[in-house]
């Protein structure tokens, strides 16, 4: 999936692929939630995921919940209601 959400970007003739806005909020999320990763990487990847939503007013969140659903199942109402809780500007609780 990581491959079907990505732009091809041009810069000095080498073609990157850069995953989508909601591509990379997953990417964030996913360690983000990890049980596995300690917490001070956990903030890091929270404050990564915020400035993602703050600069990005107009993400699809349907795709958002498709994509959060291949991390865990329930995982794309999660990561919704995250992103609706950085708009608000109510805590994230990880």
């Amino acid at each position: 999936m990581l491959f079907k959400n990505t732009e091809k970007v041009e810069l000095k003739k080498q073609v990157y692929r850069i995953p989508s806005c909601e591509m990379a909020l997953v990417l964030k999320f996913a360690p983000m939630i990890s049980l596995a990763r300690v917490d001070k990487k956990k903030l890091i990847d929270a404050h990564d995921f915020m400035d993602i939503v703050e600069r990005n007013p107009d993400l699809d969140e349907e795709l958002l919940g498709i994509l959060g659903d291949l991390v865990y199942h329930g995982g794309g109402k999660e990561i919704i209601e995250l992103v609706r809780k950085v708009r608000t500007g109510e805590k994230l609780q990880l």
